[in-house]
């Protein structure tokens, strides 16, 4: 059951003190909302205590002490948990009796009953990750090769009826491939697997191999389609073991930052898939940065993959930049911002301008001596020069460093304390764009990405590209 998709589950629900106090209801999942659960009836209150129940657990202070869990069961017997539900409102007749109850909650987990997210009795996760794939370089579709197919005469040849056939085939490298991307943290290790589609084997399809054709084909009015596919997921599996749900939803980061970093996107994420120390097969739906859309059209743009930068060095590489809780929130907070779009400059530039000098100072140990605008000098002068030179800051560096602490001052201090005239506000705009550009350049030197990949991105990257020919545009701020 995939994260990124909207789902409807009917079943009845309950507190897990009181499991036989159950009430009918639906749960909805959307990506954008999270989880609303509506039930008729309620799970405490009035209703309940005509149904022998003690009146300390009929009172609403009970669900805090079960962690705001809530279970349910299927039509078909699966079992539901949500975590960290609270209820928001409720309808009661005029005796106090609860009629309808609705409740919301973040995170829901399809399969098992566990009492709480941080309940140890997980041993891994799955994760399936937009645009995975495209960092592998794992060709697994090659290319199409004319052939000589019985019964077909004259191939290629127009025929004087408007006859014209091409039989071809398509070589598939079908099945899975385990571990073609491994790296390790200080506290998980991870795995990329890829897999294409492969007839189905079996005695019956060996014996008649028309069979295997009849499994793949998909038959539709308008005719038959068969339809080709290669995925990607990454298996995490923490150190300590078993883990909690939480524990896991923190060990998924360093790769969403991966992702973010190579896309200069939000990592959308399709599917978490779990198992626990009893076998259960656990789906897990919960909000990770951005809903994935594993079935949209691929961007193109990814600034590097695993033949430039290996898993296991980007892993080493996370925990080196995260070494203390300070340089920890420092760095998610510069890869955090990848991909987020405030709707006003005054928070994109008090955002991306405190990233700055946090990844300066605690990532890259710049020391607590420097000032502002010495930080966004040397994140600058830390690039290589050609790079310098595509983005266009070096003749103006000074002028765009001072721009950028007195625009961070006005906006944080509600206005600096010495005026400036901004002639076009999109300036402003041009400030925080170039700093975001140049924080995360310096964030793919750390990560030791090649030069010359990072040229190419800047010539070509759909996004990437038009921030760097924006940074030219800070010769226009006027004159300090």
């Amino acid at each position: 059951m995939r994260t990124c998709d909207s789902h409807r589950i009917t079943g009845w629900w309950f507190l897990p003190h009181a499991p036989e106090l159950r009430a009918p209801g639906v749960l909805t999942w959307t990506p954008s909302t999270g989880a609303e659960l509506e039930l008729i009836g309620g799970l405490q209150g009035g209703d309940h205590r005509t149904m022998g129940v003690p009146i300390d657990q009929a009172d609403p202070s009970v669900l805090l002490a079960n962690g705001g869990t809530v279970y349910g069961e299927t039509a078909t017997g699966k079992r539901v948990t949500l975590w960290d539900a609270e209820r928001y409102k409720y309808a009661a007749d005029g005796g106090g009796r609860t009629q309808e109850e609705f409740w919301h909650s973040p995170w829901v987990c399809i399969g098992a009953h566990l009492l709480s997210a941080d309940e140890r009795s997980l041993t891994g996760v799955r994760i399936a990750v937009d645009d995975l794939y495209y960092l592998t370089g794992d060709g697994r579709f090659c290319a199409p090769q004319w052939a000589q197919i019985e019964g077909v005469d004259r191939p290629g040849e127009q025929q004087q009826d408007g006859t014209s056939v091409f039989p071809y085939i398509i070589p598939v490298i079908g099945g899975l491939k385990a571990d073609v991307a491994v790296g390790s943290t200080s506290s998980a290790t991870y795995s990329v697997y890829t897999t294409a589609s492969r007839p189905w084997r079996s005695n019956a399809t060996e014996a008649m191999p028309d069979l295997k054709l009849e499994l793949m084909t998909n038959r539709t009015r308008s005719g038959p389609s068969i339809t080709l596919k290669v995925d990607a997921w990454a298996r995490i599996g923490p150190l300590s073991s078993p883990a909690s749900a939480r524990d896991l939803l923190q060990e998924t980061h360093p790769l969403l930052a991966l992702m973010a970093l190579t896309t200069f996107a939000k990592a959308g994420v399709a599917s978490l898939e779990a198992t626990s120390t009893v076998g259960e097969e656990i789906s897990l739906l919960c909000h990770l940065g951005h809903p994935g859309r594993p079935e949209s059209r691929a961007t193109r743009g990814l600034v590097f993959a695993f033949h430039d930068v290996s898993l296991e060095s980007f892993m080493v590489t996370w925990d080196r930049l995260g070494e203390g809780p300070q340089a920890r929130y420092a760095r998610n907070m510069t890869i955090g911002l990848i991909g987020h779009s405030p709707t006003m400059v005054e928070e994109h530039i008090a955002q991306v301008l405190g990233a700055a000098e946090g990844f300066h100072r605690w990532c890259l140990q710049g020391g607590n001596n420097p000032t502002l605008q010495e930080r966004l000098i040397d994140l600058h002068d830390r690039l290589p020069g050609q790079i310098q030179a595509l983005i266009g800051l070096d003749e103006v560096k000074d002028k765009w460093a001072d721009w950028a602490v007195w625009a961070r001052n006005n906006v944080d201090h509600g206005g600096a304390k010495n005026h400036r005239d901004v002639a076009d506000f999109y300036h402003l705009k041009v400030i925080a764009d170039s700093v975001r550009l140049v924080t995360y350049l310096a964030a793919l030197q750390e990560f030791d990405v090649p030069g010359e990949v990072i040229i190419e991105a800047l010539r070509n990257h759909p996004r990437l590209s038009v921030l760097a020919k924006r940074t030219a545009e800070i010769a226009n701020l006027p004159a300090l």
